[in-house]
């Protein structure tokens, strides 16, 4: 799992989420398939405390990324969630491949598995997070994973 947003409904979405791969019949499709759900259930109490702690509603959103290896598939899967304030159910898209952000910047944007292409979708993604928060609060250098049955890779991009 990644996330961008509320550290805290991370948290918990987390644990919900190791909670859930404990059970006998667990599989990452049907976590996949329960985690939007889920994430619908937990929102209006994040909402509240959020609120209560002064907190503006545009600045209340989460984005999620579960993946995992399927063996079903034979391969990795994930699938992205959006919730913002306001918003009635989460966005819910499976990741065919490519850049993992289900929302803004990247949004309608191609997917690419080009190392030039991460890097550059990296660095939209950190200065319209700058622009949006009004100082630096992304930056530094960019790593990519890479994931393969049986093997997994960190590769430094380079500065964003």
């Amino acid at each position: 799992m990644a996330t961008r947003g509320s550290a805290q409904f991370f948290l918990r979405i987390y644990q919900l989420g190791l909670q859930a791969s404990f059970r006998t019949d667990f599989s990452i499709e049907q976590l996949g398939r329960e985690l939007g759900l889920v994430i619908d259930q937990l929102w209006p109490a994040y909402e509240k405390a959020a609120r209560e702690a002064g907190m503006d509603a545009e600045a209340m959103g989460t984005e999620l990324v579960l993946g995992g290896w399927s063996p079903q598939a034979g391969h990795m899967e994930a699938t992205a969630y959006a919730k913002t304030a306001g918003r009635e159910f989460t966005w819910v898209q499976p990741l065919v491949g490519g850049v993992a952000s289900p929302g803004e910047p990247l949004q309608g944007r191609s997917d690419s598995f080009e190392p030039g292409d991460i890097l550059e979708a990296g660095r939209h993604q950190a200065q319209w997070l700058n622009k949006a928060i009004g100082r630096r609060v992304a930056g530094g250098r960019l790593l990519a994973a890479s994931l393969r049955r049986g093997h997994a890779s960190i590769e430094d991009l380079g500065p964003i």
